[in-house]
This record gives C-alpha cells, sequence and structure tokens, in this order.
C-alpha cells in the first residue's frame, strides 16, 4: 500500500462488488489494508455486524 492512505468508506464497498470479491480471494492483504483505511465509526459498524454474524451463527449451530 502506498505511503498515503486511501480512505475507503464502507458505502464505496457496497457500491463496487469487486472490491469485495478482491477482499476474500486475499485477505490477508487486502482485507487488512481495506480495514485500516476505514474511519473509527466505520471499524465500529463491521466490528458490531461481525458480532452479531457471530451471535446468530452460535444460534444455528446449537439448533442441529
Amino acid at each position: 500500500m502506498d505511503n498515503k492512505k486511501k480512505i475507503k468508506p464502507l458505502s464505496s464497498l457496497l457500491q463496487n462488488p469487486s472490491e469485495i470479491l478482491e477482499i476474500a480471494k486475499n485477505p490477508g492483504k487486502y482485507g487488512l489494508d481495506t480495514f485500516r483505511s476505514l474511519s473509527n465509526q466505520q471499524k465500529q459498524y463491521v466490528a458490531f455486524a461481525a458480532a452479531a454474524g457471530l451471535v446468530i451463527y452460535g444460534f444455528m449451530v446449537n439448533r442441529k
């Protein structure tokens, strides 16, 4: 990544699915770079969504 931090708001990721696919292909490189480029508020949104996903996953696993 360049020395200049490129700010990518979450909305731009949702509008451009090719960036999400790129992150999914190589999360170690692109995922962390993208996460670090988000603002603190957007990082909180991502953390909350991940936590909610884990809770839902726990309920689904517990049902089986």
